[in-house]
C-alpha cells in the first residue's frame, strides 16, 4: 500500500485500494495520538453519499470513542461545510468528514476540520503523517471498537443535519423574499450530499433532479462544472426555471445556469456574491482568493478600496487568511466561496440560496445581473485545460513547472512571475498563464485568462506546445 498523503484538500485514494480499514485506522489513530492531551474531546463527524463513506463514518467514530473522545455522528450523509459549522457553532475540537469530494466514484477519502470550522492547514495534516509513521515504527495498533455498543453505551452520539443547520440556513437568508419571488428553482446535487437541502431551506417545491442514491454518480464525477450538468440545463430550458443550481459530491461547491441556459461560472458566481455582500450586505473587510481566480476580484476589490490577498490553491489557504485578517470573504475556481459571517469553509448550498437571494433583491433575473456587473467591470474570459497523463509525462512536466517562468507569449510581454503554486506569468495586457499538478488527482491543469477568448486560445496553444502535451 502506499504511504497515506494529505494532498490540497485532505486525504483521497482508490476504495478497496489504499482506502481501506487499515490505513483508516492509521489516520484517525494518529489524529487521537496528537490531540490526546486536549481538554475538548468533541469530534463531530459526517459523510457523503459515497461507496463506503457511512460505514467508515462509524468506523471512525468507534476509534475516537475508544481513544476517549466524544464523536457525534451524523444521522445521514451531510455537506461537508454543515460539519465545519457544527464544529464551530458547538466549540468542538475538530471536525472529520468521510468524502472524496468531486473526485470519481471508485475514490474515497477524509478531510479534517479545524476548531474554527476552517479546511486543516498544511501544519495540521503534516503532524497526522507525521505521527502515523511513528506510530508505523513502533508497531502501535489502532484502538478499534464496536460502534453499536459504543452507541449504545451513549459513548458515541448523533446529530440530524437536517436540523440545526437548515434551520442556521434559513435564519441567514431572506427566505421569507426568495418564497414571495415563487422563483422556479432547478437543483442538481449531482447523486451527493446537498440531496434535499435547497428544498428544505427554502421551505418550498423546487425541481430536484439527481437525488436518488447512486454510488456512480450517474456515471458523471460529481464536479459542477457545464460538461456534467448538461441534464440541469435541459431541466431549466424545459421548465423555464428562473435559476438552475447544482453542488458537487460533498456540497462545498456551486455551479449554476440563468434563466436562458447559459453557464455561469464559478468565477462570475464568486464576483457576484461579492458584490451581493458588499453592496446589500454592507460588509467590509479583505477579501481572499487563489492565485487560479479571475482578475475580475481585483477590479470589484479597487473599486471598493478592499485590500485583495492571492494564495496558492487549496481552501485551506484561503481558510486561514480568511481567519487571520478576519476576512470579508474568500474563494476559488473551482466553485468554493467562504464568507465571514458563516463559516471559514466553503458552502454550495449557501452559496446557490445567496444568488437566488441577490436576484430577488434586485428584482433582476441572473443574466441580467451578470450583464450589469460586465457592463461596469467588463468581461473576463477564462479557461481552464485539464490534461490526464502517464505518471512518467506527469513528473517531466512537473520538473518544467518548477524550474520555468514563461517567455512572451504573442504581442505581449511577461510582468510578473509567481511560482508559489505551480508557476503563472502575468502579461503586460493583464492576461495570465498558470500551469500546476493537481493536489488531489493524477493530472495536470492549465489555466489562462484574458479579456479576449482568442487570446485565451493563444496562451493555451502555446502551454500545449511548451510543455508538449495534449
Amino acid at each position: 500500500m502506499k504511504k497515506v498523503k494529505f494532498g490540497t484538500d485532505g486525504w483521497r485514494a482508490i476504495i478497496g485500494d489504499d482506502f481501506n480499514e487499515e490505513n483508516i485506522a492509521q489516520v484517525i489513530q494518529a489524529f487521537c495520538d496528537i490531540k490526546q492531551t486536549q481538554t475538548n474531546k468533541k469530534i463531530y463527524i459526517g459523510y457523503d453519499r459515497r461507496n463506503k463513506a457511512e460505514s467508515s463514518a462509524k468506523f471512525i467514530a468507534a476509534i475516537l470513542a475508544k481513544n476517549n473522545f466524544i464523536p457525534v455522528l451524523a444521522t445521514t450523509f451531510c455537506p461537508t461545510p454543515c460539519v465545519s459549522w457544527m464544529v464551530k457553532e458547538n466549540n468542538a475540537l475538530a471536525g472529520v468528514i468521510v468524502t472524496a469530494s468531486h473526485n470519481p466514484a471508485n475514490w474515497n477519502g477524509i478531510k479534517f476540520k479545524e476548531s474554527y470550522g476552517g479546511a486543516a492547514s498544511d501544519e495540521y495534516t503534516n503532524e497526522i503523517e507525521e505521527q502515523m509513521d511513528k506510530n508505523l515504527s513502533a508497531n502501535k495498533k489502532p484502538l478499534l471498537g464496536n460502534y453499536e455498543q459504543l452507541l449504545q453505551e451513549k459513548l458515541i452520539t448523533l446529530f440530524n443535519p437536517f436540523e440545526d443547520y437548515v434551520n442556521h440556513l434559513q435564519n441567514y437568508l431572506n427566505v421569507g423574499l426568495i418564497q414571495k419571488t415563487n422563483y422556479k428553482i432547478a437543483f442538481d446535487p449531482l447523486y451527493g450530499a446537498g440531496t434535499n437541502y435547497v428544498h428544505k431551506t427554502l421551505n418550498t417545491d423546487i425541481e430536484q433532479i439527481h437525488s436518488e442514491a447512486d454510488i456512480t454518480f450517474g456515471g458523471l464525477n460529481p464536479e459542477p462544472i457545464d460538461s456534467n450538468l448538461q441534464a440541469l440545463k435541459e431541466t431549466v430550458l424545459q421548465l423555464k426555471a428562473d435559476v438552475g443550481l447544482a453542488t458537487d459530491g460533498d456540497a462545498d461547491r456551486i455551479g449554476a445556469y440563468t434563466e436562458k441556459g447559459d453557464f455561469v461560472s464559478s468565477h462570475q458566481i464568486f464576483s457576484l456574491l461579492l458584490l451581493h455582500n458588499i453592496r446589500h450586505r454592507k460588509m467590509t473587510g479583505d477579501v481572499v482568493k487563489s492565485i487560479s481566480t479571475t482578475g475580475l476580484i481585483n477590479s470589484i476589490c479597487k473599486k471598493h478600496d478592499l485590500t485583495l490577498v492571492e494564495t496558492p490553491i487549496g481552501f485551506k489557504h484561503i481558510s486561514r487568511e480568511l481567519l487571520e485578517r478576519n476576512g470579508l470573504m474568500g474563494g476559488e475556481e473551482s466553485g468554493g466561496i467562504s464568507i465571514r459571517d458563516h463559516v471559514l469553509e466553503r458552502d454550495g448550498v449557501l452559496n446557490g440560496l445567496l444568488l437566488v437571494e441577490m436576484m430577488a433583491v434586485n428584482n433582476k433575473s441572473l443574466s441580467e445581473l451578470i450583464t450589469d456587473m460586465e457592463k461596469e467591470f467588463g468581461k473576463f474570459h477564462i479557461v481552464r485545460k485539464d490534461y490526464h497523463l502517464s505518471e512518467e509525462k506527469i513528473i517531466a512536466v512537473k520538473e518544467q513547472i518548477l524550474s520555468v517562468n514563461f517567455p512572451a507569449v504573442g504581442n505581449t510581454t511577461p510582468v510578473k512571475h509567481d511560482t508559489r503554486d505551480g508557476t503563472k506569468t502575468t502579461f503586460s495586457d493583464d492576461s495570465w498563464l498558470l500551469a500546476r499538478a493537481s493536489g488531489t488527482e493524477p493530472l495536470v491543469r492549465v489555466y489562462a485568462e484574458a479579456k479576449s477568448p482568442e487570446r485565451v486560445a493563444e496562451l493555451h496553444s502555446f502551454a500545449q506546445e511548451f510543455f508538449n502535451i495534449s
